[in-house]
């Protein structure tokens, strides 16, 4: 409790004494002597106190006492009333920004609510993500080729593989010689839908829609290459473990890989339409078309074939491979820039050509 101040105290009889005020949170005690010299103290509620009352010579605080009558403080030091006016700032009488955002249990409970609210939503669609990318760089190699097997067989479940294409796509990417440190093993399936997507650990899904659009052996080469990059820089599983990281989370901190695994493979149809940030396809841009120059392949391929995707769909980006491409001219333009840096070879094997010209045979 707080004293120091003086004020007059003009009570529902409209008498005047000079009282010493005492204030705490709640209330404020108005000490002042009767004319029988007798000490009195007045407890005054702040949630009673009425209004301020500024005129040219003074401060006047109403309050409303138990009968119903009115009494009043007059005040003359400035310093008094703004302490007053900050003490009870949650209550009416105060009547600033701080009472009617604060000055209400509804709105206390409102915003407290809010806050959560607001950090929860932090957590769920930043943090937790961010931190679901993280861990999964902390996922042993092991575990990423192990967990691929078991999201390969529930993808290419009811799906219609066409194995002679397959194993010409394989022997086809064998002849590339891309070195990416995973054992990469290539299915093509019967869809319309013109797709191609990584599975974490190796394995590459083609879909022979997109094939049927291709020229040159280098264009092949070049969608390879991206895909193979996916899963080289583990762009896959990154994007996968973002993508369900809200519900893996306590499994992550706890370090069970059973329960990761478990739930990633009941989920694995997201596969084929996982949508990479716009930063890891233009790294898989890139790095396919490192890999093609490093092999001795013209580059230009990864250019033929985005133009022909381009072609192909009318520049449509509803579907999955260009989902987060919507801009052609800005990823043709980007894939430009690196070919005039690394512009590769324009020798292409005969073995490739062969190959290349067998899936259409």
């Amino acid at each position: 409790m707080h004293t120091n101040f003086s004020a007059i105290y003009r009570n529902a009889a409209g008498e005047e004494f000079p009282a010493i005020l005492f204030y705490s949170n709640v209330t404020l005690t108005i000490r002042y002597t009767d004319p029988e010299n007798r000490q009195v103290d007045i407890y005054w509620l702040a949630s009673q106190m009425k209004s301020f009352e500024t005129t040219a010579l003074d401060t006047r605080l109403h309050y409303q006492n138990m009968d119903s009558a009115y009494e009043q403080l007059i005040i003359r030091d400035e310093k008094l009333v703004e302490i007053l006016k900050k003490q009870f700032r949650s209550y009416p009488v105060a009547g600033g920004l701080y009472h009617k955002v604060w000055g209400s249990a509804r709105n206390k409970v409102l915003i407290i609510v809010g806050c959560v609210v607001a950090i929860i939503a932090f957590l769920y669609f930043i943090f937790v993500p961010w931190l679901g990318e993280k861990m999964a760089m902390r996922f042993s190699k092991e575990a990423e080729i192990e967990l691929g097997n078991d999201l390969y067989n529930a993808t290419m479940s009811g799906l219609d593989v066409d194995t002679a294409k397959s194993d010409i796509l394989n022997s086809f990417y064998a002849e590339l010689n891309y070195k990416v440190g995973y054992p990469v093993r290539i299915t093509v399936v019967h869809s319309s839908d013109i797709n191609a997507y990584a599975i974490p650990g190796g394995h590459i899904v083609v879909n022979d829609a997109i094939l049927e659009g291709m020229k040159t052996p280098e264009e092949l080469a070049a969608l390879l290459g991206h895909e193979a990059t996916h899963i080289a820089e583990r762009h896959s599983l990154r994007t996968l473990f973002r993508g369900t990281a809200r519900q893996l989370f306590l499994s992550l901190l706890i370090g069970n890989n059973s329960g990761v695994v478990g739930f990633l493979v009941s989920n694995a149809d997201e596969l084929k339409g996982l949508q990479y940030s716009r930063s890891l396809e233009s790294d898989a841009d890139k790095q396919g078309i490192l890999l093609m120059e490093k092999n001795g392949l013209n580059t230009e391929g990864m250019l033929h074939l985005i133009q022909m995707l381009q072609r192909e769909t009318g520049g449509a980006s509803t579907i999955p491979y260009l989902s987060t491409h919507p801009d052609f001219e800005k990823r043709i333009a980007d894939i430009k820039a690196v070919i005039k840096e690394h512009p590769g070879s324009s020798a292409t094997t005969s073995q490739l050509k062969s190959l290349f010209h067998s899936i259409y045979e």
